[in-house]
């Protein structure tokens, strides 16, 4: 057998996605996860973009200025998580609702 076609068939094979098709939440967002949180996570991703650069003009203390960095990532790691938390609750909530019906 030609080594060139093993994969060729192989990726041919797991790409369908059949294998999860009846699986439930078998999709998940990672390919975009900001936006998959909808607006809120667009705006909480925009804030962590622009915070160093906000913290940076207000500022001038250069050690201030880097604790506040370090304290505003982590301000927006922990609210990113709480979203995602957020997020997966009211799935599971929506799924059991529709699951007793």
């Amino acid at each position: 057998m030609n080594p060139d076609l093993t994969g060729l068939k192989t990726l041919r094979r797991y790409s369908s996605g059949a294998a999860y098709a009846s699986a439930p939440n078998s999709r998940q967002a990672f390919h975009r996860p900001r936006t998959s949180l909808g607006v809120a996570g667009h705006w909480l991703h925009l804030a962590a973009v622009l915070s160093p650069l906000v913290i940076g003009e207000l500022i001038q203390d250069p050690n201030q200025k880097w604790r506040a960095i370090r304290l505003s990532s982590a301000a927006m790691a922990v609210a990113s998580e709480a979203l995602w938390t957020h997020r997966l609750l009211k799935q599971r909530n929506d799924a059991e609702k529709e699951h007793q019906v």
